[in-house]
């Protein structure tokens, strides 16, 4: 897929090669301006170019300013997940991408720069064109049909943003400072409790909690629907039966628990 997040079905002209059918006809047409950067768009300090083609639902009417206090609180953040249908082209006018209105959710920071950047300057309603360097795209060597190299051009609608608890920094290890038990689970006390401690496996508690994998994915949270009281014993993850055994009522510690 062109925005680099996991597998997706092939594009058409890939269809077509390998059923051997011409069904290019299904492809979006190019802009007039896919081959170069044209005068009215804005070009960011990254190298990534931009132009306005359809304003957001924040400020629709053009006397509305698209950096009002709403349409800034309205923008994803980079950890935050989006809705969007997206079309891409090569600037040969080639549509390589396109996910057929189909409105596809990604996270802003699991794509490729030019897109984490991109989105994150849009609000729900609106459209951009995105003329995307190599550096900030596939690169310039890159031989896989679906991701190729050199610059790109992408439209992207943006429906809806879907906010996300900001994930911690050290994802992929814990911190030095950070606590270590016989069976490698890592902690961190966050904020220190006063109540009572020394819940076993059959003790039901209650609990919110975010959980996030090593790669910036939310995987549970309470605040999308997670079960916040249990038994303990039930908990199908040992790091966190381990884990909350150490705890003391309204303490907040974070966990970083081993694959086995």
């Amino acid at each position: 897929s062109a925005l680099g997040a996991g597998s997706q079905p092939p594009s058409p002209s890939r269809a077509a090669s390998i059923l051997g059918v011409d069904v290019s006809f299904l492809d979006v047409p190019a802009p007039p301006d896919v081959a170069g950067v044209p005068a009215d768009a804005e070009v960011l300090p990254s190298g990534l170019a931009t132009k306005l083609l359809l304003r957001p639902t924040c400020a629709l009417s053009k006397s509305m300013p698209l950096d009002s206090a709403q349409c800034r609180e309205e923008r994803p953040r980079a950890y935050d997940k989006v809705q969007i249908d997206y079309v891409g082209w090569q600037p040969s006018g080639k549509m390589f991408d396109s996910s057929r209105l189909e409105k596809r959710v990604v996270r802003v920071n699991s794509v490729m720069a030019g897109w984490t950047e991109g989105l994150q300057l849009m609000a729900p309603g609106e459209k951009r064109r995105f003329w995307v360097p190599p550096e900030l795209a596939f690169g310039s060597n890159s031989t896989d049909e679906r991701r190729p190299a050199g610059p790109l051009v992408f439209d992207v609608d943006m429906y809806n943003v879907e906010r996300q608890p900001k994930p911690p920094e050290e994802l992929a290890a814990p911190p030095k400072s950070a606590t270590f038990t016989a069976s490698g689970l890592a902690y961190q006390v966050l904020k220190p409790g006063t109540g009572a401690g020394g819940a076993l496996p059959e003790s039901n508690i209650t609990a919110l909690y975010n959980g996030w994998s090593s790669s910036g994915d939310l995987i549970l949270s309470t605040s999308f629907g997670a079960q916040s009281t249990f038994l303990l014993k039930e908990v199908p993850i040992k790091g966190l039966v381990e884990g909350a055994q150490l705890m003391r009522e309204g303490e907040t510690t974070r966990f970083w628990i081993p694959a086995d």
